[in-house]
């Protein structure tokens, strides 16, 4: 055998047996995925299309996704049409410019500058298709979107390095920003300490969570979709809270943003903090005081000391929202003040913080109680 034959068959029993140990082995490393670009209309990766009708209604997405259907269906977002507020703010529905936001049309179709209204379905609100149908695909942040054999991806799942996940800032506050920035609050979050600490909407209004996205999946990194807000007692009480003192013959409190990554309140003209503060004497019994808030100066047992809000454009009135934490050269409190009447001398100071939805509501009856502080007068 020649010098060549053999050397031919040295590299063919070499590379036979290589590729016999590649395969009892592990499969190579796939190549991983380029890191999301937080840009916008991206076209999606490759994969196979929705079914026909699948993408029609966002109700066809609770077959495989029960768990974070029945999370949005719990928020507002769900209710954005149908929630009777909306409704009365909206002269029942005859405001068309109020549509774009509490129905619109997928974000991926009309692009992230403005919201435009959608013709059907408008009673599901915000609904899932909103954010995660882009053309004829479901679209998310991850990046091996898998069915399962008794749920088949029928909806055409595919990785999107432009949906808003935990980490891509500039891409969730595009997502949110659509609606939510129509009066500032994408530029209030920006300038706060969590925006420059890295933090994103989501962070505070879509928390992580561990779990698999469809039955018998795997556990993932994703999101909860309950989106606590306004509505949301516990949310109220992580955003903000009263700071009481008496100096010399008047009570000093300071409306505090302690937690929240933009103004209290925030994009909705319509609601508002109230101050309540109420006197008892050294018997408990009430002690009138005239409200400073109050044109005629009518005495009352409950009174508003303070009011914090964004009013309305005709109303010609300065806001009187709290920044977030960290916003350069604005406090992250607020004080006012009011005089302590002769008669609560040696008795006490009751002081209550309200958030209304809107802000004419009666706080006792229709405003949520967020913080309470008592201070005892000296006589």
């Amino acid at each position: 055998m020649s010098g060549r034959l053999r050397a031919v068959l040295a590299l063919l029993i070499v590379g036979g047996a290589a590729l016999f140990v590649y395969a009892l082995g592990e499969p190579p490393t796939p190549k991983p995925l380029p890191p999301p670009s937080n840009g916008v209309n991206v076209v999606a990766a490759a994969g196979p299309e929705a079914k026909p009708g699948v993408l029609d209604s966002a109700e066809n997405c609770k077959r495989c996704h029960a768990e974070i259907y029945a999370e949005w269906e719990s928020n507002y977002h769900s209710q954005a049409w149908t929630d009777e507020l909306f409704k009365g703010l909206s002269n029942d529905y005859r405001e068309t410019s109020c549509h774009t936001c509490h129905a619109p049309r997928p974000l991926h179709e009309t692009g992230f500058a403005t919201a435009e209204a959608r013709r059907t379905d408008r009673s599901s609100g915000i609904n899932c298709l909103t954010c995660h149908k882009k053309g004829n695909h479901v679209v998310g942040s991850i990046r091996d979107p898998e069915g399962t054999a008794e749920y088949p991806a029928d909806c055409g799942p595919v990785y999107d390095p432009d949906h808003a996940d935990h980490g891509a800032q500039q891409t969730t506050i595009q997502y949110c920003g659509v609606c939510h920035n129509l009066h500032g609050t994408h530029e209030e979050f920006l300038g706060s300490a969590y925006a420059r600490e890295g933090k994103t909407c989501l962070s505070c209004h879509m928390p992580e969570v561990q779990r698999p996205l469809v039955p018998g999946g795997r556990v993932r990194r994703t999101s909860s979709h309950r989106l606590p807000g306004a509505h949301s007692l516990e949310m109220l009480k992580r955003a903000m809270r009263i700071d009481v003192r008496k100096q010399g013959g008047r009570l000093r409190v300071r409306v505090v943003n302690q937690g929240a990554g933009h103004k209290i309140p925030t994009d909705a003209r319509h609601r508002a903090i109230h101050v309540r503060v109420s006197f008892v004497d050294a018997y408990g019994a009430p002690v009138p005081v005239p409200s400073p808030l109050d044109t005629e100066g009518a005495p009352d047992k409950t009174v508003s000391m303070d009011l914090v809000r964004l009013f309305y454009r005709w109303q010609q009135i300065e806001p009187t929202q709290v920044d977030p934490l960290g916003t350069l050269g604005k406090p992250n409190e607020r004080e006012s003040s009011i005089e302590i009447p002769a008669g609560a001398r040696g008795g006490k100071a009751i002081v209550r913080l309200y958030y209304l939805l809107v802000w004419n509501w009666h706080p006792e009856t229709r405003g949520q109680l967020v913080d309470e502080k008592v201070v005892e007068l000296d006589g």
